[in-house]
């Protein structure tokens, strides 16, 4: 559901999620593990979500290569989104910039490269949400490449929040 979440706010999109409820008025276990872990990985990337817009172009992705993965948002047929699947949102003066899939050693994000079309600026600051310590990342005509630290901040997604750019 994070994957859906991200990629949907990243097109400009909103996602409304429907818990039935039985009879007895409770969620049940899955659906409670479900929304758990939605709230648990908002704790962390919210900032990413609420309020943001999208940026000049979603993210890239081999899994939305094929026109009909693109085009949608049917949940039974998605692929899984994996670490070269990234995608963008924006917030004032800020790019968040989400990794689908937890990089072991290094983070690559091809679109935020120096001398293209998309005409990114030299990128100031890059954090990784939910982890305190300073990142080391460069960036050049090839894309900004940011070295994870060795425990990730949330079991999906993470998010680079990149200024400058």
């Amino acid at each position: 559901m994070i994957d859906l979440l991200v990629d949907i706010v990243s097109r400009n999109g909103n996602l409304m999620l429907n818990f039935p409820l039985p009879a007895r008025g409770e969620l049940d276990i899955e659906e409670r593990k479900v929304l758990a872990g939605i709230t648990e990985w908002m704790g962390v990337n919210a900032e990413a979500i609420h309020g943001s817009r999208p940026w000049k172009v979603f993210g890239e992705s081999p899994a939305a290569e094929t026109p009909a993965q693109a085009a949608s948002f049917n949940e039974t047929k998605r692929k899984d989104l994996g670490t070269s699947d990234i995608r963008f949102t924006t917030k004032g003066e800020t790019l968040y910039a989400f990794v689908m899939g937890w990089p072991e050693y290094q983070a690559a994000i091809r679109p935020l490269a120096l001398h293209t079309a998309l005409r990114v600026r030299k990128i100031q600051n890059v954090e990784l949400l939910g982890f305190d310590g300073k990142l080391e990342w460069s960036q050049d005509d090839s894309g900004l490449k940011v070295l994870t630290p060795p425990k990730k901040p949330c079991d999906h997604a993470v998010v680079f929040k990149v200024t400058g750019a």
